[in-house]
């Protein structure tokens, strides 16, 4: 049976309590984290691991905010400045926007990528190209917080600290873009590998709204 995303009122409720549709990807060096859905939502299993969920939009879409709700086991074992440094590039929580755009990648380019970005790329529908993946980023420490990046490994992506999470339990956390995004694909990013953390980040339900 092929689920859909639920759309109510110009917004998007993803998925998250069945696989159809998810896209578990796999870095080729690193142990991939444990996902499993159920009625309580979509819960990624951490442990020193690290890999990409991700939900290909059926058309294009306009997100102005992003509403998600879940739950957190433990923190990341991570000194509280440095976290996103070499060493500590871990999070318990980032949501990538793939942002349509001009950007394609030609064959030689192809031949010569990583998988991640061939992946990405071909997220894009026909005719459309991509920009970057935006990431709206949980952070476990308050200084961190309203800091925005260009990631240092790729121009592909950018960072922007938005929420903190330095609490285990239950979260509720909401971000209202200051420019509405052309959204192709959501990209979940939850990881440990760099600071060998274990985990669990539960995701209960995530909203798109245009």
């Amino acid at each position: 049976m092929k689920i859909h995303s639920l759309v109510l009122a110009g917004a998007i409720a993803l998925p998250v309590q069945h696989d159809a549709n998810w896209q578990l990807l796999e870095y080729s060096r690193l142990e991939a984290n444990q996902v499993t859905f159920s009625e309580a939502g979509m819960m990624v299993t951490v442990d020193q691991s690290a890999s990409p969920i991700i939900y290909p939009l059926e058309n294009p879409k306009t997100v102005a905010k992003v509403t998600v709700t879940g739950n957190l086991s433990n923190l990341l074992k991570v000194p509280a400045a440095s976290q996103g440094q070499k060493g500590s590039d871990d999070f318990s929580l980032k949501i990538g926007l793939v942002v349509a755009g001009d950007k394609t990648l030609n064959g030689f380019q192809k031949m010569f990528s990583a998988k991640w970005i061939r992946k990405l790329f071909e997220l894009a529908p026909d005719g459309v190209g991509v920009e970057k993946i935006y990431f709206l980023t949980a952070v476990q420490n308050q200084g961190l917080l309203g800091q925005q990046r260009q990631h240092p490994l790729s121009d592909l992506i950018y960072e922007n600290n938005v929420w903190l999470l330095d609490k285990t339990g239950d979260f509720d956390l909401t971000y209202s873009l200051e420019k509405p995004q052309k959204v192709i694909a959501i990209w979940l990013s939850i990881d440990g590998d760099d600071t060998r953390s274990n985990y669990t980040t539960t995701i209960n339900s995530l909203v798109l709204e245009g």
